[in-house]
This record gives C-alpha cells, structure tokens and sequence, in this order.
C-alpha cells in the first residue's frame, strides 16, 4: 500500500471515530432532556391533580378543608399513582422510568412539595422541584438543578 493510500485510511478512521462519537454524545443529550421533558410533564400533573384533590369536597374524596394551603394528607392514591414507597403509613416515593418522584407536605399546613430526584432514589438531593403554595394554577413553582446528574438507574 502506498503512503497516500495509508493517510486516506488513517483519515477515514479519525472522521469515522469522531463521527460515532458526536453521535453518542448527541444521544445522550437527547436522552437526558427527554427524562426532563418527563419528569417537568409529570410534577405538572401531580400539581394540577393535587389542586383538583383540593378543590374537592371532603364527601366526594378530596382535601378541600378551607385552608388552601393545607394538603397534608394527600397521598399518590389521592393523585390516581401507586406509590413505590410507603413508609409509616405514609406515601413517600414514586418511582417512574425517567425519575422518582417525593411527596412533602409540610406539618404546618403551609404547601405541597414533589422533589424528583435520580431514577433508582439513590440520589440524595432533587434536581427538579415544584412548590404548591394555595389551590389555583398561579400558586405552582417549579425549580431545576441543571447541574444535577439526571442518571436513568442503569
């Protein structure tokens, strides 16, 4: 083989390398926003099914005990989700494919809280937050750790 031969070779394999390594970099940057995307999808719902819990009369199922503010009580059952976790009587986690999901409802009656952490739990600290403060739409926060890894579990 000649020498312009050997340099074409050796220039098709870096191109080749480079390639299929910006292509998994690119995939897995689309995945981690695709476990975002989720898990913002899903705290929304748990927002919007929680002040929908609240506004329902205690008679029919819901939370609604005057205090808009109050959702002590709630559970993932009340939310239409099966709880992953219990403990002491008490839902605490659900867990999904792209995240798991806390439940926190402060003793003093003053909100709701979902923090979403890691995929298998194992990560002691949310990177994805909402805060329920009141019964209407307006009362929903949400705040996000970007430089929080987002891992799948695996």
């Amino acid at each position: 083989m000649g020498q312009q031969q050997l340099l074409l070779l050796v220039l098709t394999i870096v191109i080749v390398g480079l390639a299929v390594a910006s292509g998994i970099e690119a995939f897995e940057e689309n995945e981690r926003k695709t476990r975002q995307d989720q898990t913002m999808v899903l705290l929304a719902d748990i927002a919007t099914k929680a002040i929908a819990w609240k506004k329902t009369p205690p008679a029919l199922g819901g939370g609604d005990n005057g205090d808009p503010d109050d959702y002590r009580g709630i559970t993932f059952a009340d939310l239409g989700y099966e709880a992953t976790e219990v403990q002491s009587g008490r839902d605490v986690a659900l867990l999904t494919d792209y995240a798991c999901v806390k439940l926190f409802f402060n003793n003093d009656g003053t909100g709701l809280q979902v923090n979403a952490l890691n995929a298998d739990c194992s990560g002691g600290t949310w990177w994805m937050q909402l805060y329920l403060r009141g019964s209407d739409y307006d009362d929903i926060s949400f705040n996000y750790r970007a430089n929080q890894s987002q891992s799948n579990g695996q």
